[in-house]
C-alpha cells in the first residue's frame, strides 16, 4: 500500500473556492480502482489556511493512475491560481 499526504496552502479569501474544488476532487477519487482512502483535513493558522489530503492506494500504478485522472487535472488547473504552495509527500505502508 502507498500512504500520501498532500498539503496546501492558501489564504481566507480563496479558502471557499479551494475546499469545493478538493470535495470534487474527493468524490472522484473514491470512485477510483485502488482507494482505500481519500480524506480531507483543515487547519487555519491566522489567515492561512492549511488543507490535507490523506490518501491511501492499493499500489503505485493506482496513484499513477490517480494523478493520470481527467478529474485531478481538472483540480490541478483550478487550484493553479489559487494555492499558494504544495507538498506532497508518499510512503509506503509498513504492514502488519
Amino acid at each position: 500500500m502507498i500512504a500520501v499526504i498532500a498539503t496546501l496552502h492558501c489564504t481566507e479569501d480563496n479558502e471557499e473556492h479551494l475546499i469545493s474544488a478538493l470535495k470534487t476532487l474527493q468524490f472522484h477519487s473514491r470512485q477510483e480502482d485502488g482507494c482505500q482512502r481519500y480524506d480531507l483535513l483543515q487547519r487555519k493558522v491566522g489567515k492561512q489556511v492549511e488543507l490535507i489530503l490523506s490518501e491511501l492506494w492499493d499500489d503505485e500504478a493506482a496513484l499513477e493512475a490517480h494523478f493520470n485522472a481527467g478529474h485531478f487535472n481538472r483540480f490541478t488547473a483550478q487550484a493553479e491560481d489559487i494555492v499558494e504552495n504544495t507538498e506532497i509527500r508518499k510512503f509506503d505502508v509498513l504492514e502488519d
